[in-house]
C-alpha cells in the first residue's frame, strides 16, 4: 500500500491511529427511536402542509423534463464535488482511493445516511478500516475537518448575502446571529490548542480531540486550505442553481442572493442530524428562511419538497450500484494502489 502524506512524517499507523483503544460504542437505542419519531413528525408536517396548499403547488406537477434533467445532473456534479473531497483527504491521510471506487462508495454512503444511525458513515468507515486499515478516529476526523470548512464557507456566504440584500429587516437578524455563531464557532475550533482540551473521556472532549488530530492535516498549508474553501463554495453555488430552479418551478421569482442565502442555511442545517439525511427539518428550515426573501412559507415547503424529490430519485440511482460494488469488492480486497 502506498503512503503519500506530506503532512506527517510518520506512518499512518503511528499518526494517526496511535490513540489509545477504547471500548466500541454501541449505537443507542433510545436516540434511534427519537431520531425515527422526529422525522415522522417532520413528514408528516411538511406533508400537512403540501397538501393544505395543493392548489397553489400544483404547478410542482408540471416541472419540465429539462428542469428535472438539469437537476439530477447538478445533484451528479455534487456527488463529484463529494467524491474529489473524499478522496483527496484520503490522500491525506496516506491512502490511495481510486477516484470511482470513492465515487460508488459515497453514493453508496449518501443513501445509507437516510437510514438511522448514521449508516452511511458507518459503512464507510469499516470499508477503509477493512480495505487500508484506516482507524475509524482517522476517518471521523476527516470527516469533521470536511463539516468545519463547508460550515465556515457558507457561513461566509451567507453574511455576504445578508449584507448586500436590498431589503432590510429586524426578522434578518436571527440569521446574522447564527451565520456569525457559526463562522466565530468554525474559526476557534480551528485553531485551538490541543492542550487546552482536558485529557478525560467524553463526546464532546474525544470529538474535539479527534477534530483536532484532522486540522492538523491542513493548518499551515495554504494550497490545502484553498482548495478545500473552493470545493465548499462550488457546493454553495450548485445548491444555490437547484434553488433557483426549483422556486422557478413554482412560478417564484429568486433571486440569485437569495438562492445563495437559502443554499448556505440548508448546508449549515446539515450539521444538525437530527433524523436520517435530515429528511422534513431541512424542508421546514428551507421554508421559514424563504419568508425573509418576500415568499411564501408553503411556497419555500414546495420548493424545498421538489429538491428533495431529485435529491431522493439521484440518490437511489447512484446508490444502488454503490451497494453493488461493495459486494465486488469482498470481504478482505484491498482498492489497488496509485
Amino acid at each position: 500500500m502506498s503512503y503519500d502524506c506530506p503532512l506527517t512524517t510518520a506512518p499512518r499507523s503511528m499518526a494517526l491511529g496511535s490513540e489509545t483503544p477504547r471500548a466500541e460504542v454501541r449505537p443507542s437505542r433510545l436516540r434511534g427511536v427519537l431520531s425515527l419519531i422526529f422525522l415522522l413528525l417532520c413528514v408528516a408536517y411538511v406533508g400537512r402542509v403540501l397538501y393544505r396548499e395543493r392548489t397553489e403547488l400544483r404547478a410542482a406537477l408540471e416541472l419540465s423534463v429539462a428542469a428535472i434533467v438539469t437537476l439530477f445532473v447538478l445533484n451528479g456534479v455534487a456527488h463529484l464535488q463529494r467524491t474529489y473531497e473524499f478522496t483527496y483527504m484520503l490522500r491525506r491521510l496516506g491512502v490511495r482511493e481510486p477516484f470511482g471506487e470513492g465515487f460508488l462508495l459515497t453514493g453508496a454512503g449518501f443513501l445509507l445516511n437516510h437510514l438511522p444511525f448514521n449508516a452511511g458513515l458507518v459503512m464507510r468507515a469499516t470499508v477503509l478500516k477493512r480495505d487500508h486499515s484506516l482507524p475509524y478516529a482517522s476517518y471521523l476526523a476527516l470527516v469533521m475537518v470536511n463539516a468545519l470548512v463547508n460550515v465556515a464557507m457558507s457561513a461566509i456566504i451567507g453574511l455576504l448575502c445578508l449584507a448586500f440584500a436590498t431589503a432590510r429587516s429586524r426578522v434578518e437578524w436571527p440569521l446574522v446571529l447564527m451565520f456569525g455563531a457559526m463562522l466565530v464557532g468554525s474559526i476557534g475550533v480551528a485553531f485551538i490548542p490541543s492542550r487546552w482540551i482536558p485529557e478525560r473521556s467524553g463526546f464532546v472532549w474525544n470529538r474535539l480531540r479527534t477534530l483536532g488530530t484532522g486540522i492538523r492535516l491542513v493548518r499551515g498549508n495554504a494550497a490545502n486550505l484553498v482548495l478545500l474553501a473552493l470545493l465548499a463554495f462550488t457546493k454553495v453555488a450548485v445548491a444555490a442553481v437547484r434553488m433557483w430552479i426549483c422556486f422557478g418551478a413554482l412560478k417564484s421569482d429568486l433571486s440569485p442572493l437569495g438562492a445563495a442565502l437559502l443554499s448556505s442555511t440548508t448546508i449549515v442545517f446539515s450539521l444538525i442530524n437530527v433524523t436520517p439525511g435530515n429528511l422534513g427539518l431541512r424542508e421546514v428550515a428551507m421554508a421559514a428562511v424563504s419568508t425573509l426573501l418576500g415568499t411564501s412559507y408553503e411556497i419555500g415547503m414546495g420548493a424545498a419538497s421538489i429538491d428533495r424529490a431529485v435529491l431522493l430519485a439521484y440518490t437511489v440511482v447512484s446508490g444502488l450500484p454503490g451497494l453493488y460494488a461493495l459486494r465486488r469488492r469482498g470481504p478482505f480486497k484491498a482498492s489497488a494502489p496509485g
